[in-house]
């Protein structure tokens, strides 16, 4: 589950958010292929009047059994500038960055969330459910 919050003034929503992702191969003698999913995407907009903004994501989940990394892909040019990796945990950390003033929710900023699962073999087997929350707020 993904969830979004908002500052006063600027808003940010996560569409095609419920990912799973499930660790089911491995090469002979190697650690688990990782797994990726990038079907959620996320809209955010700004006033005029507010400075810049960020970004952040955090998860729920204190001590996860397996990785989970989230990254910004294909950022609207002029909208806000991707931090590159987030190995989410429950500190929120960020996320998008330099989001600029008077993005206007008629044409929002936009990317999609790239997020990769990945295990070891000392990992075992189980499961992880994470509760994702994005939140915009003044750089």
């Amino acid at each position: 589950m993904l969830l979004f919050s908002s500052g006063r003034s600027a808003d940010v929503s996560v569409l095609n958010g419920d990912v799973e992702l499930t660790i089911s191969s491995a090469t002979a003698g190697q650690e688990p292929d990782p797994v990726t999913d990038q079907v959620c995407q996320l809209q955010w907009s700004t006033l005029v009047s507010d400075p810049t903004q960020k970004i952040t994501v955090r998860t729920n989940l204190a001590s996860p059994g397996f990785g989970l990394v989230v990254r910004a892909v294909n950022v609207s040019a002029g909208d806000g500038t991707a931090a590159g990796d987030v190995s989410l945990s429950t500190t929120a950390t960020d996320f998008i960055v330099d989001i600029p003033s008077g993005v206007p929710a008629g044409d929002p900023g936009t990317c999609t969330a790239r997020y990769t699962a990945s295990s070891a073999a000392a990992d075992g087997t189980g499961s992880d459910i994470h509760t994702i929350t994005f939140t915009i707020v003044n750089q």
